[in-house]
């Protein structure tokens, strides 16, 4: 997927060491060493290596994942950027979006409305500049339950496929998860998808101001809300039926909080991104809880498929209206 890059997620490039080097090179036997000890054993193990070292219980990897964690500096010591095409720290951009139209302008008002900041950090398995090499690992990972998303990264000049495994919602959480990796000697590397919050000028009618801001804020609610779909489903031993529960839980969020902009739709043109973007994820969780799963492995992979999936889209969006 193509997308303008503008803020922090533009020069995120965490492909240092192993994963960097084998860029564009990477033949196909390289990305199944990668992958080939990537187990999920139900639910109690969520990324296991099947490596000489031993496999990892659920006491070892579940409680960093679900831990809070906001110390960038500690992120930032283990190589990791986040920074705008500029190389300059994020700055709020703010713009007028008029939902005023047949609102008596007395009964109009503006309010300052934004779209949440939201920071993902995901653990990235391989960058390769041929995409058929990252779609082969991407459906090796999958395969054993690890999401397998593929993102197209243009931010260099040169078009690079980062494969992802899944996201977290801390950077303790990642690192847990990729130094167990590189300690069982499987390549990977924390890649931190950031945006900033954007913020606008709203104008519309008095009684219409909740309902948009929670349209604006429904997003981020349900990447935040599939972030801990993920965790819950593999932690819980959860079934098929119970994950398509979450999902369609999810989704109704979402339709919900979306429910007061759709009537503005046509009106303007970045509520219409908004509105792009939420079809976008609304479809996806559509397919997440409609689809047909042979076993909780397959389930398990496409839930952390969409989590990556509504969180690249979000900062597609959120990089076209900053």
């Amino acid at each position: 997927m193509e997308y303008r890059r503008k803020r922090r997620t533009s020069s995120r490039r965490r492909s240092s060491g192993r994963t960097a080097a084998r860029r564009g090179s990477t033949p196909p036997s390289e990305a199944g060493r990668a992958i080939v000890s990537l187990l999920m054993v139900g639910a109690i193990v969520y990324l296991i290596s099947a490596s000489a070292a031993g496999t990892w219980i659920a006491e070892n990897i579940m409680a960093p994942m679900i831990s809070a964690f906001s110390n960038r500096h500690d992120e930032a010591e283990n190589g990791s950027q986040t920074v705008n095409a500029t190389g300059t720290p994020d700055a709020g951009l703010s713009a007028s979006v008029d939902l005023s139209a047949g609102t008596s302008p007395k009964n109009a008002v503006s309010t300052q409305v934004s779209l949440p900041a939201l920071d993902c950090f995901m653990l990235q398995m391989g960058v390769y500049s041929s995409k058929s090499n990252a779609e082969a690992q991407a459906e090796a990972l999958q395969a054993q339950g690890a999401g397998g998303y593929i993102m197209e990264d243009n931010s260099t000049g040169e078009t690079r496929y980062r494969v992802m495994a899944s996201g977290y919602d801390s950077a303790e959480s990642a690192k847990s998860v990729k130094t167990r990796l590189v300690e069982d000697g499987i390549d990977c590397t924390v890649y931190e998808l950031s945006t900033a919050a954007a913020s606008f000028r709203v104008t519309a009618s008095e009684e219409h101001i909740p309902q948009i801001e929670a349209g604006f804020s429904a997003l981020e609610k349900a990447q935040s809300a599939l972030s801990a779909a993920v965790i819950d489903f593999d932690k819980n031993s959860m079934s098929v039926e119970e994950g398509k529960t979450l999902a369609l839980t999810i989704l109704s969020a979402l339709e919900s909080d979306m429910g007061g902009l759709l009537s503005f739709d046509g009106t303007d043109a970045t509520l219409s991104q908004l509105l792009d973007a939420y079809r976008d994820a609304k479809a996806a969780l559509q397919a997440l809880s409609g689809g047909a799963y042979e076993s909780i492995v397959a389930f398990s992979a496409q839930l952390k498929h969409t989590l990556l999936y509504v969180t690249h889209r979000y900062a597609v969006l959120t990089d076209a209206l900053l």
